[in-house]
């Protein structure tokens, strides 16, 4: 399914709201503002067809979050680098769509 820009952006909109919500019954800022942050950036980068690009800085916000919420342990942080460069060696960023140009001047 292809979104408009518009489209893009409520839905990101409408995540942040629903996040702030979350955050504001919670009153748990840090580390969740790093979650929100993530899952927005994989939300638009998705819509907007950048696929395996949005998930890399969503991928590292959460993990941040993740690393956080388990005060900062050394470990969970190279266990979750590592995780990322396997997964980054196998997997090709080709779910991107092309970009769209406009030919009706030539």
């Amino acid at each position: 399914m292809r979104f408009s820009s518009q489209q893009a952006n409520a839905l990101t909109a409408g995540i942040w709201l629903i996040g702030f919500g979350i955050l504001f019954a919670t009153k748990l800022w840090f580390p969740g503002i790093m979650f929100l942050v993530g899952i927005t950036a994989i939300a638009q980068g998705m819509v907007q067809g950048r696929g395996w690009y949005s998930i890399h800085g969503g991928y590292w916000a959460i993990l941040i979050g993740v690393w956080a919420a388990l005060k900062f342990n050394m470990a969970v942080f190279f266990i979750a680098l590592g995780v990322y460069v396997i997964v980054s060696a196998f997997v090709k960023p080709g779910w991107t769509r092309k970009p769209y140009v406009d030919n009706t001047l030539e």
